[in-house]
């Protein structure tokens, strides 16, 4: 999977701005494949990457190829469990295939709430958690079929739930539009070994959930800026990056963080850790960065100047993709 996400003048346009076409097809375009891409997943065979107006590619005998969606939404991320699939994007649109990404069905579009959906992870084939802007989730409990949305107000401030109960009793209308505002963005959802799940996002949050995603309470802030991805290493220390070249390593569960340093000054955007356990990190203005002590050092490079990167993946090959505003291509480390 890996969504998300996006702070660029560019891509903060195209993940946050209105979008108008999620209940149109996507159209066919010859240069799909330099067009932004957004995010990149694994469908047991193959990998597929979706991004700009719909667009969805998969890497079949060694050339990406664009698959038809029912929607030119900005789809902002997607993942699989074997060839079950889930798509999600602007307009809170979610998109479902069976067959590993080559035929999509829309299960939910929502352009009434302008909101984007930023990130979605399957917990089994049944359990899915699709989150985004100002706190949106939604939650599936029939494989994608039918959404039903959540909110956790236990990731609010106390003041703000105070204000909230008083505006209930005298305006709910006017009370569920102050609340749909209220939570930061949740830019990446990430399961742990141990069965918890994490969100990170905007103004430093980190929140955890201990059932499933049931329940989630905010741990203790240790930076007040946006959090855009978070990987638990094969040792599990746990790595979170962020705006401005901003990374933080936790050796502990999360219980304290360290800074870790280094020349990249642009937002870090994905991260990954690959088969050999190296850690690779996608970032703007076409920075990668590549640590092999878990996290506790990181050489930088530009290697797609004047892009910005927001996913890297590992195939099953060992080959490296990046993509983002430029689209996706394979990379040598």
């Amino acid at each position: 999977m890996q969504a998300k996400i996006i702070t660029s003048i560019l891509l903060s346009s195209l993940c946050l701005a209105p979008s108008f076409a999620a209940d149109t097809p996507s159209y066919i375009a010859t240069k799909a494949i330099n067009a932004p891409i957004l995010d990149m997943a694994y469908n047991g065979s193959k990998m597929v990457a979706v991004g700009d107006r719909g667009h969805l590619l998969a890497l079949i005998d060694g050339k990406w190829q664009q698959l038809a969606t029912p929607s030119q939404a900005l789809l902002t991320a997607v993942t699989f469990v074997g060839k079950k699939g889930w798509a999600v994007g602007h307009d809170a649109t979610i998109l479902v295939t069976e067959d590993g990404g080559f035929t999509w069905a829309v299960a939910q579009t929502l352009p009434e709430l302008d909101k984007p959906l930023l990130d979605v992870i399957a917990l089994s084939q049944d359990n899915i958690i699709a989150i985004g802007a100002y706190g949106l989730t939604f939650r599936s409990h029939d494989g994608g079929a039918t959404w039903t949305q959540d909110f956790f107000e236990s990731l609010l401030y106390e003041e703000d739930i105070e204000y909230l109960n008083e505006l209930k009793e005298e305006d709910e209308a006017l009370y569920l539009d102050e609340r749909s505002a209220m939570l930061p963005h949740f830019n990446r959802i990430v399961p742990l070994r141990n069965g918890d799940l994490i969100i990170v996002g905007e103004m430093g949050l980190v929140a955890k959930s201990v059932d499933a995603g049931k329940t989630w309470l905010t741990e203790e802030s240790f930076y007040e800026g946006s959090l855009f991805d978070l990987v638990e290493t094969k040792k599990g220390t746990l790595i979170a990056t962020g705006l401005r070249g901003n990374i933080f390593r936790s050796t502990d569960a999360g219980q304290n963080w360290e800074q870790i340093e280094t020349d990249v000054t642009t937002t870090i955007n994905s991260v990954v850790q690959l088969k050999s356990g190296e850690i690779v990190m996608v970032a703007n203005s076409g920075y990668m960065l590549i640590s092999k002590d878990d996290g506790r050092s990181f050489v930088t490079d530009i290697v797609a100047k004047g892009e910005d990167l927001v996913s890297v993946a590992q195939q099953r090959d060992g080959n490296i993709l990046i993509a983002g505003s430029a689209g996706v291509r394979s990379i040598g480390l």
